[in-house]
């Protein structure tokens, strides 16, 4: 299956995949028509359509808040693969179309509908490992300090 891409994604990157995604053939839109990537969103999803394309991966997620293009969208019944917050970091981006991407394909294969697909980035939190031992604690309904001393590991077990 072909897959268009928008021109944020790395395509080295995207062709080193090929053979670990073998089911799925990233297409940069330059690739399909030079001219593609600078297009409007709401052109390109017409010319998609006409070259009987039924996917678009993004990284340009506000046009799922612009009226202009949802409205092609739901005419050409293109299926939008959008990531937010990661436009500035490809590489990232790419991690999270390969995670999602084909469980993305295979509910659209099941329902038999199109759709769009907006996956939000989450920032990465840091957790005091600690404050998550109580939470654990508070889970097992037991003392976090008891539970600490019935589990910690000895220092006999640690190197200096």
């Amino acid at each position: 299956m072909q897959v268009p891409i928008d021109q944020n994604f790395p395509e080295p990157i995207l062709n080193s995949l090929t053979p670990f995604v073998q089911e799925i053939e990233f297409l940069p839109v330059r690739k399909i028509a030079s001219h593609l990537p600078h297009v409007d969103d709401r052109e390109l999803l017409i010319e998609l359509h006409n070259r009987n394309f039924t996917w678009l991966v993004t990284l340009n997620y506000k046009m799922l808040l612009n009226p202009v293009e949802l409205a092609a969208i739901i005419a050409t019944k293109i299926n939008v693969f959008a990531i937010e917050g990661l436009g500035h970091d490809p590489i990232r981006a790419t991690g999270v179309l390969l995670m999602h991407l084909t469980p993305a394909i295979e509910e659209i294969n099941r329902s038999g509908r199109n759709g769009i697909f907006w996956i939000r980035h989450r920032q990465l939190l840091v957790h005091d490992p600690w404050n998550l031992f109580v939470k654990a604690a508070e889970h097992h309904n037991t003392n976090p300090n008891a539970l600490y001393d019935e589990v910690k590991v000895s220092n006999e077990r640690l190197r200096p």
